[in-house]
């Protein structure tokens, strides 16, 4: 009788390896928000900065910002700008890391704390601050993390697919031109789709305040036509709108496109769930290639003069980590680990491309 006790036991565990086997992440989505504040992801609109944009001849009360964002907690302000963020994704399905209110920190490692360092630690998994000193249109010349996932996997370049909406991610996220599938900036999408067809001509003639950034909306119905055509096991999304609007002094548009963003990851979240390829075999990281400072007189801005923009956050979506909502008193995590993350999720081992490459997260891992 114990024998067979033992037995049932021992299959028991043995089906249960099997279920959990079975749900582990097939795919990854690494999403950035170029310049997304930790002050409104986390704590919505930020009323200083509304008064600092308010005519002194007005009310801040009256403005449509203040009745549309306004609440008396930053939790319901930041539910009212990221609906779905907050109640379905992080409630749900995720966690955040990066509310140092809580003991939670998420940070750069490379000094610089603009676009460039920042997306190439993100992607290469190493801050290389004696190379990469400026925005300008160079090869990075550090293999990306898209580029060995498409090795390890051994996918064609349709299946490692990056869309951005500013145009010198074309020179970063590869170090090898036309190792992945990569569309950025004005760039038309090369798909045999009519809706495509007429979104790549309105992308020309769309107003935009911008030469090297397209409107959020392109890069999203890009990629997601991608993502419907390919079913691509990895996929990165970097969207712009929330760095540029900024950099103009523009606080109702950054807003505004933080609220659009939030509605893209609710689209993006409902096609997975609808598509057997990607539901439960999923992971996702959310995060931003730089901080802004954190004060009226400073949002617009980032950079190594500017304090605190090294302050970043990061979110994580995936059937293999059981962490919800936001992080409390955790270790501080760094940009530099999303590339060992995206790739353990996938269980393969960064180092094996960059020994110097940040670990992966712990914490995702069921470490502390």
């Amino acid at each position: 009788m114990k024998t067979r006790f033992l037995l049932s036991l021992a299959w028991l565990c043995l089906c249960a390896s099997f279920v959990v086997a079975q749900t582990k992440t097939e795919n990854v989505i690494l999403v950035s928000l170029d310049g997304a504040r930790c002050e409104e992801v986390f704590g919505g609109l930020d009323l200083n900065v509304l008064k600092s944009k308010t005519r002194s001849d007005r009310k801040v009360e009256d403005s449509a910002l203040y009745k549309q964002f306004y609440a008396a907690t930053a939790e319901e302000r930041r539910m009212k700008l990221m609906p779905f963020f907050w109640g379905t994704l992080m409630k749900e399905h995720g966690s955040i890391a990066g509310n140092r209110a809580l003991g939670s920190a998420a940070m750069t490692t490379n000094k610089m704390w603009f676009s460039y360092p920042g997306y190439s630690e993100i992607l290469t998994g190493q801050a290389h601050d004696e190379v990469i000193k400026s925005n300008d249109r160079i090869r990075n010349q550090f293999p990306s993390v898209l580029e060995f996932l498409k090795g390890k996997l051994k996918l064609n370049d349709k299946q490692v697919a990056g869309f951005s909406s500013w145009d010198v991610m074309n020179w970063i996220a590869e170090s090898k031109e036309g190792s992945i599938t990569l569309n950025a900036g004005y760039e038309p999408y090369d798909l045999n789709d009519p809706r495509i067809k007429v979104m790549n001509e309105d992308m020309k003639g769309a107003p935009s305040p911008w030469d090297s950034v397209r409107h959020d909306h392109y890069t999203f119905e890009f990629a997601m036509a991608h993502l419907r055509r390919y079913q691509p096991r990895v996929l990165f999304l970097s969207l712009g709108e929330t760095d540029d609007w900024a950099h103009g002094g523009n606080y109702e548009q950054t807003l505004k496109a933080l609220q659009r963003n939030d509605g893209q990851f609710k689209a993006l979240w409902e096609y997975l769930q609808s598509t057997p390829q990607y539901r439960g075999k999923t992971s996702i990281i959310f995060t931003v290639d730089h901080g802004r400072g954190p004060t009226p007189l400073n949002w617009m801005d980032h950079g190594e003069k500017v304090p605190e923009a090294q302050y970043i956050w990061m979110a994580f979506v995936s059937p293999d980590s059981a962490l919800r909502g936001e992080w409390k008193n955790a270790e501080t995590i760094y940009q530099n680990q999303v590339a060992a993350t995206l790739s353990k999720w996938l269980k393969f081992d960064y180092a094996e491309q960059n020994a110097n490459a940040g670990k992966p997260i712990a914490q995702l891992f069921g470490g502390k």
